[in-house]
Formats: C-alpha cells, sequence, structure tokens
C-alpha cells in the first residue's frame, strides 16, 4: 500500500471514534449502526451486545460496510473513509480479543462504567478485517478518491 495513502487512513481512524457499519438483514434490507471503536494498524475492533439486531446480520452475512469521516472546518479539510470488510466474532479467551478490549478500556475509559456487560458472556468484541477502502481527500482535490485494496485471507472480488 502507498505510505502517503496508509497515512491518510490511520489519521482519519485515529481522528474519528465512531463509523456507521450496513450489515445484512435477514429479509436482505441494509441496517446501518453507528459504533464505537478502536483500531490497531488497519484492524477495527468495536463490542456489542451478543443479542443485538448487528450481531444476528453478522452472524448470517460477514461481509460488511463502514464509513467515517474525520471532523472539518473547511472543504479542503475533509477527508473520509468508506469501506468493505469481513466482520468476524472474536473468540471469548483469544489474545486478539484481550488486546480489543484493553484498546476499547483505554479509549472510552468511562463508558464501561455505564455497561455492566463489559467482559461478560452477555457481550462480545468483532474485528472488521478491510479488503477495500476508498479514500476521499479533498486536500487533493474536490471529491478526489483513492481506492486502496488490502490483502485479506478472505477477499472477495
Amino acid at each position: 500500500m502507498n505510505a502517503d495513502l496508509e497515512a491518510v487512513i490511520l489519521d482519519v481512524l485515529d481522528a474519528c471514534r465512531e463509523l456507521s457499519l450496513a450489515t445484512l438483514m435477514a429479509d436482505g434490507n441494509t441496517q446501518s449502526d453507528v459504533v464505537c471503536f478502536v483500531h490497531h494498524g488497519l484492524d477495527i475492533y468495536f463490542a456489542t451486545g451478543r443479542d443485538s439486531r448487528k450481531m444476528g446480520n453478522i452472524e448470517r452475512a460477514a461481509q460488511v460496510s463502514f464509513c467515517l469521516y474525520k471532523p472539518y472546518v473547511g472543504w479542503p479539510d475533509i477527508k473520509a473513509l468508506s469501506a468493505h470488510a469481513f466482520a468476524e466474532i472474536l473468540p471469548d479467551e483469544s489474545a486478539e480479543r484481550l488486546l480489543a478490549m484493553r484498546l476499547l478500556d483505554e479509549r472510552f475509559p468511562d463508558a464501561w462504567t455505564r455497561v455492566p456487560e463489559h467482559g461478560s458472556n452477555r457481550s462480545t468484541i468483532v474485528k472488521l478485517e478491510c479488503w477495500a477502502i476508498q479514500v476521499l481527500d479533498y486536500s487533493r482535490g474536490f471529491g478526489h478518491a483513492d481506492i486502496v485494496t488490502v490483502p485479506s485471507k478472505r477477499r472477495c472480488d
């Protein structure tokens, strides 16, 4: 991946705390949810209830999309990501789940005092593994976008 594009992607991920996640419902319609997230490189993690509708959607269809944008003041400052990813429900005792929980605790330290299910069997951690990212960067021109293909063991064409 181009180092300049990767730097923009990581900058946007660092600047944002929420993303809009699109999943596919059983009836074929899409559902969009806002989730608070953390990232480790290009891997994105969020916590959710095991019995949530988005979890049912992910269990049926692991291919998801998401978008987010960095807060901006003027048009030339607009930077955003729109991506295709695979959603993976992390095993409860996995090292990656523990990493994600630590990162979530660091980024949202007071959130878990309001969520009694944190760390219980009522919540889980989902990993988003991107395989294509559209990088919108108006500093390079109005509406300028680049598509980045990310190597993935599960990539769809």
